[in-house]
């Protein structure tokens, strides 16, 4: 399973201490440096050639948002998420123009943490599988359907953002086929009721459709799938 290298630029090292804990937390991610000024993190990039830039916007010696231009201008093979407590919307604006991947506003929370770098890692893994695009895998990026990941801090009661990655991994690996909440149970190690919960919340966010499947006399089960895979034929 694919490793995210991941690279933090933040000027406060107790904020880049949290930050590196909080990373270390998630699967597939691990932290291959920190930087703590716009000089010493344009040279990690250029050396290290991080997939993954968790970059602040003011610092002594400059601005992130300069470093965002650099690296977009070296065209660097790395994404970006803006960690600031800069709330002014002419600097959203210009993380926008830089293509931040997301923007998130301090103080962190670990849970809106998570739930960037989740919908990051599934935005990799999607783009992974796909070698000529169409104009449903264009929209799947540009349009961000992948946003309740990205929303997940308000995720209710019982459902856990890595969990949750987990599930919606099973399911994009099942493909159209889709599969039942015995079936993803099964793979995950975890119990029909705890799988069905999760795929239920995914049929909430609109990332996951349910089909009811007639099986055995008077048993209708409920098939899972990815949102936009047609129903197999033989269904």
């Amino acid at each position: 399973m694919r490793s995210m290298s991941t690279l933090i630029i933040e000027d406060d090292e107790k904020i880049a201490r949290i930050q590196q804990a909080f990373v270390e937390k998630i699967p597939q991610f691990w932290v291959v440096g920190i930087a703590h000024s716009v000089a010493e993190g344009g040279e990690m990039i250029d050396i290290l050639q991080p997939e993954l830039v968790l970059l602040d916007v003011f610092f002594p010696d400059g601005s992130g948002i300069d470093l965002l231009r650099r690296i977009r201008g070296n065209r660097h093979q790395t994404d970006v998420i803006l960690i600031t407590a800069a709330k002014e919307k002419e600097i959203l604006q210009e993380a926008i123009r830089g293509g931040v991947f997301d923007y998130i506003l301090k103080p962190l929370v670990f849970n809106r943490f998570s739930a960037a770098l989740l919908r990051y890692l599934e935005y990799r893994q999607t783009l992974d599988t796909i070698d000529t695009i169409k104009q449903e895998d264009v929209d799947l990026f540009i349009r961000q359907d992948l946003r309740p990941i990205q929303q997940s801090h308000d995720l209710p009661k019982g459902v856990d953002p890595i969990t949750l990655q987990k599930v919606i991994e099973v399911i994009n690996e099942t493909g159209e086929q889709g599969l039942s909440a015995e079936a993803a149970g099964n793979l995950l190690g975890v119990s029909r009721t705890t799988s069905r919960r999760y795929l239920e919340y995914l049929v909430t966010t609109g990332l996951v459709q349910a089909d009811h499947f007639y099986g055995a006399p008077g048993r209708p089960e409920r098939i899972y799938r990815r949102t936009g895979q047609k129903k197999p034929a033989s269904r």
